[in-house]
Formats: structure tokens, C-alpha cells, sequence
């Protein structure tokens, strides 16, 4: 074979088919990097905030806890307990009242009065005798009788809940202790003056008339107030009384 023929037998070699291959791009991984530092930072922000919650919610348990810690204290020097007797006091906040009593303080309708402190005495602790409940307003605090607070008959009738609230809330309108304690010394009703300035003072006019015009909302006469009231208070206090009726229930 002649070298004219043999390059004629490779030029007619069949060709090999072509691979096509698909070269891969150049990436750029500084989006890569982007994406995980995003990542990384939410990571630190969630756990920053929950962080920051359990914190809010830890020192609202302290506030509780000082706030309880506070009342006991006061209630203790109040009512001369031995030790370990105020735990004994139930606890609790009139938005948590028993629903019986819800009524009374939403007709004061102020929502400055959920935050009140309830403080149920036993029997045996109570102080003030044949009045089943009092109000410490400048501590947003209002004690009530055990056996009173939990009747199952007619609970709290007469109202006093009404009225012990309506006191922290005229605290609460008043804009200074001073003011709120100097009021309790004013007569509401200059011709009515006794020796006393209670109940006859601007304080009680105010919480007294709560008291009254929640019991005629709520289907009581005026009879049946003043019935109820001659089991706490003497003859002279009802020329003040009668003067609140007067207005509420007209003459």
C-alpha cells in the first residue's frame, strides 16, 4: 500500500460523535455567604428576644411577688397577726372576683379597678366588727369578711364591694393622697353637721352613691337600702343617707 493510500484510508475513517459537555457557570459564593449570615443573624435575633421575654416575665413575677409581699407586711401590722397568721389572707385581683360579684365592679365600669387587691379574713382575724369589708384605697386594697365574702345566700346584698371600690377609685381621680384624705374631713353637706365628719364628708358621698344607685339598677327600693343600712349605722347618720336617696330615688 502506497503512503497515497494509506492516507486516503484515514481521511475515511467515520468520525467519533461529539460529546457535548456543559461547562458549569462560575458561581459566586458570596450569595451563599449572604444567605447564611441572614440566617445566622434571625437565629440570634429570636433567641435575643425570647431571652428578652423570659426576662419581662421573670420580673413580672418578681413585681407579684413584692407587690403580695407588701400587702401581707401591711396587713400584718394592720391586723396585729402573729407570725405565719397572714397566710392565712387569700389574695386575689377584682378582675378575678367570683363571677357573683363581677357586677358590682363593672358598674363602676374603670378598668383602673381590675388591678385592685381583694383581701378575704378569716373570721377570726377580722377587726372591724359587724362591717363586713373596708378599703385601704391609697394601698388599692379592700378586706372583706371570710364568711361574708363566701355566703351562699344573697352574697354582699347591700353592695359594699361597690362602695369599697368606688373608694379606690376616688383615690385613683383624687390628684394627691393629700387631696383624697383631706376630703374624708369636708363636710358634704354643710347643714348636716355632726361632731363627726363621717359619713357626712365628700369621699363617702361619692362611694355611697355608687353603692345606692347600683342597689336601685339592680331592683332595690329605697326602703329596702335604708332597712339595710340601719343594721350599721345610728339615727344620726340618715339625714345624709336620706339626702343621697333624695337624689337617686327623687323625694
Amino acid at each position: 500500500m502506497g503512503v497515497e493510500d494509506g492516507l486516503k484510508q484515514i481521511d475515511q475513517q467515520p468520525e467519533l460523535p461529539k460529546v457535548e459537555t456543559h461547562a458549569k457557570p462560575p458561581t459566586d459564593d458570596s450569595e451563599g455567604l449572604a444567605f447564611r449570615d441572614l440566617k445566622a443573624e434571625e437565629k440570634v435575633a429570636k433567641e435575643r428576644d425570647q431571652a428578652k421575654i423570659a426576662e419581662v416575665r421573670a420580673s413580672l413575677g418578681l413585681e407579684q411577688a413584692t407587690e403580695q409581699g407588701q400587702i401581707k407586711q401591711h396587713l400584718q401590722e394592720y391586723l396585729g397577726l402573729k407570725e405565719g397568721a397572714v397566710e392565712r389572707v387569700a389574695l386575689l385581683k377584682a378582675k378575678n372576683l367570683p363571677e357573683h360579684y363581677q357586677a358590682q365592679r363593672e358598674a363602676l365600669r374603670d378598668e383602673r379597678l381590675d388591678k385592685v387587691t381583694i383581701a378575704v379574713i378569716p373570721d377570726d382575724l377580722w377587726v372591724k366588727g359587724s362591717q363586713p369589708s373596708e378599703s385601704s384605697a391609697e394601698n388599692q386594697l379592700i378586706l372583706i369578711k371570710q364568711s361574708y365574702f363566701e355566703a351562699q345566700e344573697n352574697p354582699d346584698k347591700i353592695a359594699w364591694l361597690c362602695h369599697e371600690l368606688a373608694h379606690c377609685q376616688n383615690f385613683l381621680d383624687s390628684e394627691s393622697p393629700e387631696e383624697y384624705q383631706g376630703n374624708m374631713q369636708k363636710f358634704a353637706f354643710e347643714d348636716l353637721k355632726t361632731e363627726y365628719t363621717y359619713p357626712n364628708n365628700l369621699v363617702e358621698q361619692f362611694t355611697f352613691t355608687k353603692q345606692f344607685q347600683y342597689l336601685k339598677e339592680n331592683g332595690k327600693s329605697r326602703e329596702d337600702v335604708l332597712t339595710m343600712l340601719s343594721k350599721h349605722y345610728h339615727e344620726v347618720d340618715f339625714p345624709f343617707f336620706n339626702r343621697l336617696l333624695d337624689r337617686i330615688y327623687g323625694k
